[in-house]
């Protein structure tokens, strides 16, 4: 993983928090912005910068289709998780 030779500071003058986009058009770019954007500060400034270049075309349908294998592999284990709970809590109801 490349490390910034510099971090940007935000418009509240600390420095950017370096984040990863998991959006459709960007997957897995790198951004900066303001430290407090999504937390439950009610202003964050809004600064944003991105710190990787543009996904070439093959680059995101690539990251695109293992996101969709993971979000897949993801939801079948909670259901799995879910199954076994449930029987895990069958069996000690019959039990007792």
């Amino acid at each position: 993983m490349e490390i910034p030779e510099a971090i940007p500071v935000c418009y509240c003058e600390n420095p950017a928090k370096l984040n990863t986009s998991w959006s459709n058009n960007n997957p897995g770019r790198r951004f900066f912005g303001c430290k407090k954007f999504g937390s439950k500060f009610r202003k964050p400034c809004r600064f944003f910068s991105w710190f990787d270049p543009p996904l070439t075309p093959r680059s995101r349908i690539v990251l695109l289709g293992l996101l969709k294998k993971v979000r897949t592999l993801e939801d079948a284990r909670k259901r799995e998780r879910r199954t076994w709970l449930l029987l895990k809590n069958h069996l000690m109801f019959i039990e007792n």
